[in-house]
């Protein structure tokens, strides 16, 4: 039988979520999971790997839930992916190194980068919207607003 490598993931996070006050554990829940199924949807809309998609949207921002402080957090998470990647074995170094790269661009929304840097970028800006009004993530995110009405124009919506 073959391991389900996202539910490993999930398991993780749901992990570490679990850990945090109420506060915090319930907006990681929302985000992160809300980010793993727009980054899945993403990816298979542009023929890329939903797998490796989703694994990335659910490490995103792992450090910035954990510690609480989001400064740096794409770098800092995309660092601490990796041990957790690596310690599954179930990841090549070439599949580890694309989500790190992934999550430690995703915060750059206003440059375009590889395939799976974009999907993850799209990914939190879709899920940041599912929880806010489209003028609410203009003002709040305004370097995300762009893309954001990009992928409406992707996903007709």
């Amino acid at each position: 039988m073959q391991i389900n490598r996202v539910k490993v993931i999930e398991t993780v996070v749901c992990m570490m979520l679990d850990s945090l006050p109420d506060e915090r554990r319930t907006a990681g829940y929302i985000h992160i999971f809300r980010a793993e199924q727009a980054a899945a949807l993403i990816a298979l809309r542009r023929g890329l790997d939903t797998e490796i998609a989703a694994v990335g949207a659910l490490l995103h921002d792992y450090d910035k839930y954990l510690t609480g402080n989001a400064e740096e957090h794409a770098k800092k998470s995309a660092d601490a992916s990796l041990p957790i990647l690596a310690k599954t074995e179930l990841f090549t170094p070439c599949e580890i190194g694309v989500i790190a790269t992934a999550i430690a661009a995703h915060s750059d929304k206003e440059n375009v980068g590889a395939p799976y840097d974009e999907v993850l970028k799209d990914a939190d800006v879709l899920s940041h919207h599912f929880l806010k009004s489209a003028d609410k993530v203009k003002e709040e995110y305004p370097r995300a607003y762009q893309r954001y009405l990009k992928l409406k124009e992707e996903f007709s919506i």
